[in-house]
């Protein structure tokens, strides 16, 4: 089984941004020498869930510190991009990386950031879509590059960029199972178990041997919010108060505009329900060491995404929920496949 790790690289509260960035690098150097495969971040604007929100500028960071694993961004909310700026952002991200550039795609699900960037949620699925279809045009020409479209017009634009990998990184869409399977690309599930596992039955039933996907083998990964303490009971603690920090978080500009987050991740802040439904899974390493190891027997994926930085765990928490998970759960479980 592959393991990734998501972060939307929470500001857990006080923690000076620079160490901040300094911890979460550190985290990602660890991650790789522990044998991660990939590293996903996602993008979100003016709200604690993301002290990052210039996704381009942390991703090269990441991309610099390390060597191997893949660096995915999950997504860029591209309605906020100016798409050639992006295009060409891209190509230098995978050419620093050699290749180990996922570029994730999609509007995003909070309507409060569109509007605050003065950005028309109703345009939000139209302007993704013609966005895509430029990024990816442009990445593939060599020479002039037009366009017309809704929302975009370019007439000869030389083009002077490529991506490292041909014709273009590896996609992701999540959040769209079904769009993700038709398009070919990548995704995640969540959810309890048995929903990753019809997610992913989902998933392989409806690809096919075409879309923009059809460059790269087609994946899917199961994704995890994770607390590993040395106990059951302390992992538990923990949780139920960074489900709260994280709940706050992700809700804060959703509660300024009194409205509900789509599918909300949090649950309503209901830290039993979120238990229940495995949106996080807490315990001892042998705890966690078995869900994971029914993970590989039933989800019908080999891909493990967990989230170890989330809410308001401080870095001693996170740095110790990776290492026991490292320790404990990764290698026992590599040793076991090899």
């Amino acid at each position: 089984m592959r393991f990734g790790i998501f972060d939307q690289l929470e500001q857990p509260g006080e923690v000076p941004w620079h160490e901040l960035y300094r911890h979460r690098l550190d985290l990602l150097v660890r991650a790789e020498q522990a044998g991660v495969w990939g590293w996903h971040k996602s993008e979100h604007h003016l709200i604690p869930l993301d002290a990052a929100p210039s996704i381009n500028v942390f991703l090269a960071a990441a991309i610099e510190r390390t060597s191997s694993i893949r660096i995915c961004s999950l997504v860029h909310l591209l309605p906020f991009y100016h798409p050639i700026r992006l295009a060409e952002e891209l190509c230098m991200l995978d050419q620093l990386s050699e290749g180990r550039l996922e570029f994730g795609f999609g509007k995003g699900i909070s309507v409060p950031e569109h509007l605050l960037w003065g950005l028309d949620p109703d345009d939000g699925v139209a302007k993704t879509d013609e966005s895509l279809d430029l990024i990816l045009a442009a990445i593939q020409t060599a020479g002039n590059f037009s366009f017309e479209g809704q929302f975009y017009e370019f007439c000869d634009v030389p083009i002077e960029f490529e991506p490292y990998q041909k014709p273009y990184p590896p996609l992701w869409r999540p959040g769209q199972l079904e769009t993700a399977a038709e398009m070919g690309v990548r995704t995640m599930a969540a959810g309890p178990l048995a929903a990753v596992a019809a997610s992913t039955a989902r998933y392989h039933e409806l690809l096919g041997d075409g879309g923009i996907g059809r460059h790269h083998t087609p994946m899917i990964g199961g994704l995890r919010r994770l607390i590993v303490a040395p106990s059951d009971a302390e992992a538990d603690e923990i949780g139920r108060r960074t489900w709260a920090a994280f709940t706050e978080h992700l809700t804060r500009l959703f509660r300024r505009y009194e409205m509900t987050p789509p599918n909300d991740p949090t649950l309503g802040g209901d830290y039993d329900k979120a238990k229940q439904f495995q949106a996080v899974v807490v315990g001892s390493p042998e705890t966690v060491r078995e869900h994971c190891e029914q993970f590989a027997e039933e989800a019908g994926t080999d891909y493990f995404v967990g989230v170890f930085a989330w809410g308001d765990l401080s870095a001693y928490e996170v740095d110790r929920s990776f290492d026991l998970f490292a320790e404990h759960v990764m290698a026992p479980l590599a040793a076991e496949a090899s």
